[in-house]
C-alpha cells in the first residue's frame, strides 16, 4: 500500500471535524516549509556592530580577563 493511499485510509476513517483539523496542519507544513525555504543564513560579518572594536587595538581576550577580575570571576 502506497503512503498515500494509507494517509487517504486514515483520513476517511476520522470524523469531518478531524478532518478539518489534518488539513489545517498540511497548510501549516506547507507554510513553514515556504518561510524556511526564503531565509537564508546571515554571516555575522554583514552585522552593522562587526568590527565596531576594531579600532580601539585591544586583546580581547585580556579585556574580557580584565572584566571577570572586576566582578571577582576569574
Amino acid at each position: 500500500m502506497s503512503l498515500l493511499t494509507e494517509i487517504e485510509k486514515q483520513l476517511n476513517e476520522l470524523p469531518p471535524d478531524k478532518q478539518n483539523e489534518v488539513l489545517d496542519f498540511i497548510i501549516f507544513l506547507r507554510q513553514r516549509g515556504q518561510h524556511s525555504a526564503k531565509k537564508s543564513p546571515r554571516s555575522l560579518k554583514t552585522h552593522p556592530a562587526f568590527g565596531l572594536w576594531q579600532s580601539r587595538h585591544l586583546d580581547a581576550v585580556a579585556f574580557q580577563q580584565d572584566l571577570r577580575a572586576e566582578w571577582g570571576q576569574e
